[in-house]
């Protein structure tokens, strides 16, 4: 009676143990198209054996856990991976829209100077036309509302990387909150099943871990309770168990119509802009950094570069009624510089100010002054070089000659006052035309009658001349150099992507490879099992026979 009684429970056994993996296996099936679904197996153990004169004896099997299969290791693949392309993908899309623009043949840079300098030499070859000198107004007026549109637009893309950062940042705090309530949800489950895992829960936390790391680079470490910490950036803390830090956007610190990103403690938010990468946020955050600053800044050179030769031949001529030539463009060489205080700056101290002392040695970039207390230093932002250093308050004005700026100082400054210069960066959105009027274009040299056309000629003859890059560089070439530069860095962004998007590829597939459900693999386990259910159904049969029989025997 005993042995039948083990042979029932070990039949038992089997059955509920073939029934949980016949279960399990159609939940993969059900699943084979849920995305971040990871297949699921059944572990089974065998029951501790009975003692018995010939030896132990089985006592059947218990299911210890349904798992998923799974690979760490292949699913931080996925999620590295992910963010590096979603970077270089944001990144090139950026990028491209400038390359179109600066080397576009109808709206570039290139054709509006070219129509320019080619109505110089009209008026020049007649100087006394009227009509010609109306023409060189009119491309001169073209030229500067060509200037005028690219800053126009370089500020368009500025509010769109804003707007995107907003939208970015608030996406990264919902799912962060997501990521922090599954965390609590995945303790309280694990608790109360005594360890197990809730599977599915997992898969979702997967899912928007994944799903975050195409806003942002994404680390992640799971605690021996079942909770995720999640680390952005540089190892930034966004979700700690059940709590989530919230991403938002600030303004600047000098410039306060450009958002940086922020984390917010209490009432208070700081900038993490140097501390994040990958991802869309990265992405944006390289774009504005490497390519649309310094286009900004390379097209605001060439319109002073051009301004300020052009103005200063020309007031070397006499105009058609013999007056002195005044400015041809507006004085965007005095104009355009600014510096923006820092907001964290001491509200008693003074103001710095720059003037462009030579535009042949002008740099394309920002520089940062800051000040310790004893102290300044001079950054050159474009490529992080102090250009200056080890000045004093006395020192003001100073000349920073390999640059071609100089900086005065208004009052007084305290320890840790920074201040961003800009010398170059207005240029294009503040170029215009000086000239009220036709006749006051000075193509005759000072002095000599109407008629001469040699202020003309070398105001025609600026076009060749290498006026820029520390007498390097023509305008025109400035600009070449620029188009090249930015559809250089754009296709390397796109092969870089392309590269990324291989690779992402392939880091998914390994991990379906091992998480994925296979039909053909799930169907043979099916078959397998359902084959192990009815054999165990059998031999539950058999023992209620054999028992019927002990009884039929004993109780005769």
């Amino acid at each position: 009676m005993a042995n039948t009684g083990n042979m029932l429970s070990t039949a038992v056994s089997g059955l509920q143990a073939f029934q949980r993996n016949l279960v399990t296996i159609g939940n993969n099936i059900s699943n084979v198209n849920t995305e971040g679904y990871s297949r699921q197996s059944v572990e089974l153990s065998a029951r501790a054996p009975n003692a018995a004169s010939g030896g132990f004896i089985g006592t059947g099997v218990d299911v210890t856990a349904i798992r998923r299969v799974y690979d760490q290791f292949l699913v931080d693949q996925v999620v590295s991976r992910n963010s590096a392309f979603n970077q270089l993908d944001t990144l090139q899309t950026m990028a491209s829209s400038i390359d179109e623009l600066l080397a576009n043949d109808d709206v570039g840079l290139n054709p509006a100077v070219q129509k320019f300098f080619n109505a110089l030499q009209d008026v020049a070859n007649n100087p006394t036309s009227i009509p010609a000198r109306q023409v060189l107004i009119s491309e001169a007026a073209t030229l500067s509302e060509r200037f005028q549109s690219f800053d126009q637009r370089f500020e368009t893309l500025n509010d769109s990387v804003n707007n995107q950062l907003i939208v970015t940042t608030a996406e990264v705090s919902s799912i962060a909150s997501s990521i922090a309530e599954l965390n609590k949800n995945i303790v309280l489950q694990k608790n109360l099943s005594g360890g197990q895992s809730p599977n599915s829960l997992l898969d979702h936390r997967d899912r928007l871990v994944n799903q975050l790391s195409e806003l942002v680079s994404v680390n992640t470490n799971e605690t021996s309770d079942g909770s995720l910490s999640v680390f952005i950036g540089n190892g930034q803390t966004l979700v700690l168990g059940g709590e989530a830090r919230t991403l938002s956007t600030t303004p600047n610190e000098f410039d306060l119509s450009r958002l940086d990103v922020s984390f917010e403690s209490g009432t208070i938010s700081f900038s993490i802009n140097g501390q994040l990468n990958g991802g869309k946020i990265g992405g944006l955050l390289a774009f504005r950094e490497n390519v649309l600053d310094p286009v900004q800044d390379s097209m605001g050179r060439i319109a002073i570069g051009l301004t300020s030769s052009i103005n200063a031949q020309h007031q070397l001529g006499d105009d058609i009624n013999g007056n002195p030539g005044g400015l041809f463009f507006n004085d965007i060489i005095s104009t355009s510089p600014e510096v923006l205080a820092s907001t964290g700056n001491n509200p008693a101290s003074g103001t710095v100010s720059v003037a462009i002392n030579d535009s042949n040695l002008i740099q394309a970039s920002e520089y940062r002054l800051n000040y310790d207390g004893a102290t300044f230093s001079l950054t050159r932002l474009s490529d992080n070089t102090v250009v200056d250093s080890g000045f004093t308050v006395t020192d003001f004005p100073r000349t920073v000659a390999s640059d071609g700026i100089s900086l005065n100082l208004a009052g007084g400054v305290s320890a840790g006052d920074s201040f961003l210069i800009r010398p170059v960066r207005n240029g294009a959105g503040d170029i215009g035309v000086a000239l009220s009027s036709a006749a006051e274009f000075a193509g005759a040299a000072s002095g000599n009658a109407l008629g001469d056309n040699s202020n003309a000629l070398a105001l025609a003859g600026l076009q060749a001349q290498k006026l820029m890059g520390g007498s390097t560089e023509s305008f025109q070439s400035a600009y070449a150099k620029l188009v090249s530069e930015v559809g250089v860095g754009t296709r390397e962004a796109k092969v870089n992507a392309n590269a990324q998007r291989a690779l992402l590829d392939r880091a998914v597939e390994s991990q379906q490879a091992v998480s994925g459900v296979n039909l053909d693999e799930e169907a043979a386990n099916l078959l397998k099992f359902q084959q192990a259910y009815q054999a165990a159904a059998q031999v539950i049969r058999i023992s209620d026979d054999i028992f019927q029989t002990l009884i039929s025997v004993t109780g005769r």
